[in-house]
């Protein structure tokens, strides 16, 4: 039994070196089965949508309109977000041109059904099996393919190229971890997971040496996406309401924190009361379901807490120490209110942060943690207003001298504005098809 499964992977590997793009296939034909299973489970998590499941076996639930269509592919929410830009400068160089917009998350579908409407066609991508793959491109029939800081799956890849169809990949993020791994396969398997796209937009020189290694053809550099994110939207109303909730507080706002986090907000929050008797401290958790659990907390801490889901429905003055953020879709109103924030995912290592661009896009003063892995290229670019801070003196530090002196300036959203770079690669896509 062993030497016959070392003798199949022998063959796998030889197979792989020799005809990647068949072996993929070929290998998809018995994962089909098991990808079904994995999606049954992901369904009975909430994970799916099970009224458009046949999205994901590349059966579409829409109808594709007549002339040229751009797909573009975004994986999540924040990648969903950045995308918004791009497709409504793509309406406006080539209105006539439709676009097919996919994902893989729930959480992404809503937020493009809120915030682009009828202005794109939304389809979950199918699984990388080659038959769902093939029907699903068969059937849009692309002219060009736009992914986004996407998961480089390998039978969508060989097939679009085996069609001719150009294939960009915008805003390509490596972390160590993976790029361990393509260097892997390029080393043992020599397969090199970058050549497949026409070109690759990357956010330093450090990034393109590193896909250029792996295969890229053409590449550019370019700011991250996120650069260009539009504000995130601002419910009037709620807005106003929030305005009278805080009134006469000293506020700042802690926003995406994680668990291991909000211990040290709440130790800065300690601090500041020393200084200012009436601090309103603002926690927006990541996950808003740990509200009970930071609730917890603060009663550990001898403070006391209100939420947002609730007293946004009353005219309650908030009296609290910490003003918890239990719902999606609100931080405008609260970017759009309070000038200090704090974005977090970076104070505790593992996480990697999270993006400082949304605060900075209101002229909010913003500070993030050390720990900004995941955003590096973009710290580079706004880092002369996005201030470092570590711990619960350099944060309660922070947020005094900023509750005391800051004043928004919109005058430094010039300097952050990269909206002309991304437009002309926009119109050089669309050139192309």
């Amino acid at each position: 039994m062993l030497l016959q499964i070392l003798l199949l992977l022998v063959v796998l590997y030889s197979s792989l070196r020799a005809f990647p793009k068949t072996t993929f296939r070929f290998i998809s034909c018995f994962l089909g089965p098991i990808v079904r299973i994995y999606i049954l489970r992901r369904i009975s998590k909430g994970l799916e949508d099970k009224n458009r499941i046949n999205e994901r076996f590349g059966i579409p639930s829409e109808k594709r309109p007549d002339g040229k269509l751009i797909w573009i592919h975004s994986v999540s929410v924040g990648e969903t977000l950045s995308v918004i830009p791009i497709i409504e400068e793509i309406k406006r160089e080539a209105p006539n041109v439709s676009v097919l917009l996919t994902t893989t998350t729930l959480t992404a579908a809503q937020q493009i059904e809120k915030r682009l409407g009828d202005k794109v066609i939304h389809q979950f991508i199918p699984f990388d099996i080659f038959m769902w793959v093939r029907r699903f491109i068969k059937f849009w029939k692309p002219s060009a393919v736009i992914f986004v800081e996407s998961e480089l799956w390998p039978n969508t890849l060989y097939y679009l190229h085996e069609k001719d169809i150009p294939t960009y990949l915008f805003n390509v993020r490596v972390s160590d971890k993976s790029l361990r791994r393509m260097f892997f396969v390029r080393d043992y398997l020599g397969i090199l997971p970058y050549s497949l796209f026409t070109e690759v937009f990357v956010p330093s020189t450090e990034v393109r040496n590193y896909v250029r290694d792996l295969g890229a053809r053409e590449t550019k550099i370019l700011p991250n996406m996120k650069t260009i994110s539009e504000k995130l939207p601002v419910n009037e109303s709620n807005q106003k309401k929030l305005v009278q909730k805080i009134a006469g507080r000293k506020v700042w706002l802690a926003v995406s924190t994680h668990p291991g986090e909000e211990e040290i907000i709440l130790g800065s929050h300690k601090k500041l009361k020393k200084k200012f008797s009436d601090i309103l401290t603002v926690i927006a958790l990541r996950h808003p379901n740990r509200k009970d659990e930071l609730k917890e907390l603060v009663l550990a801490n001898k403070l006391t807490s209100a939420d947002y889901s609730t007293s946004i429905k009353n005219r309650r003055h908030i009296t609290e120490d910490i003003f918890i953020i239990d719902a999606m879709g609100c931080l405008g109103e609260f970017f759009e209110t309070i000038d200090t924030v704090l974005v977090c995912g970076s104070l505790v290592p593992g996480i990697g942060g999270h993006n400082f661009l949304e605060p900075l896009n209101f002229a909010c003063n913003v500070a993030t943690g050390p720990h900004i892995d995941n955003f590096k290229d973009i710290y580079k670019v706004v880092e002369k207003y996005c201030s470092k801070v570590d711990g619960v003196e350099e944060i309660a530090d922070f947020v005094g001298a900023s509750i005391e002196n800051y004043n928004r300036d919109t005058k430094r959203l010039k300097e952050l504005d990269f909206k002309k770079e991304w437009q002309k690669i926009i119109k050089n896509v669309l050139k192309a098809i």
